[in-house]
């Protein structure tokens, strides 16, 4: 009986025990699951959100607005190309019309993208380049993109929806102009004509990938 009642009461407590233990890993387990998700959203959050701000071009209106969200942070007056609206191919001389995003940025004062250097800087195959020579509309340094303020927020037109429809062309950016006359922006070559100071302003608050929506 007295044995009986020994091995009884060893199986109570050891059935306790690894009751017990199961319990605490239980806990263990959801403490470490509720510590990586809040890790993992404060990392998310310290994160730089690439597509934070988003940039909407009315082309009727000469108008760029930059948005983060539903909040309209900046309105700059620009110009457009001298072609027109809904570029097709090389050499039309119209800015696009569709959604894109910044694939590069150049400047030659700010610390961020590529730097413009004198007879150096251009843009060629839709991508930044140093080299001795390069496309003659397309010196970086050049008044027409801003001279001694040279900024170049260059978008990924063609896009693939472009390449679809079989439209050509490259090296179409959002750029500051120093070339005012009266007051005003000149037309492009298909391009968004900003004046240098309010391009330097845009350049600083984007990144590479913000998207850029142009409308008619």
């Amino acid at each position: 009986m007295k044995e009986s009642f020994s091995r009884q009461t060893s199986g109570t407590t050891l059935y306790r025990l690894c009751t017990s233990i199961l319990f605490g890993l239980t806990l263990l387990v959801v403490f470490f699951c509720r510590f990586e998700a809040t890790a993992r959203d404060l990392r998310q959050e310290d994160l730089p959100q690439r597509n934070e701000f988003r940039i909407v071009i009315h082309c009727g209106l000469d108008l760029l607005q930059l948005w983060r969200s539903t909040e309209l942070l900046r309105e700059y007056p620009v110009e457009t190309g001298k072609g027109g609206l809904g570029k097709q191919r090389s050499g039309d001389h119209c800015t696009p019309i569709g959604d894109y995003e910044v694939s590069w940025m150049a400047s030659r004062n700010s610390s961020k993208g590529h730097k413009i250097v004198d007879h150096k800087s251009w843009c060629s195959r839709n991508k930044f380049m140093y080299a001795s020579s390069g496309p003659s509309l397309e010196k970086l340094w050049a008044e027409p993109y801003g001279g001694d303020e040279a900024t170049v927020i260059s978008i990924n037109y063609p896009n693939s929806k472009d390449r679809e429809k079989g439209f050509t062309g490259e090296c179409i950016h959002i750029h500051a102009d120093k070339r005012i006359q009266d007051g005003m922006l000149k037309k492009s070559y298909g391009c968004i004509h900003m004046f240098p100071k309010n391009a330097m302003e845009l350049y600083e608050l984007i990144d590479i990938g913000t998207p850029v929506k142009i409308l008619p």
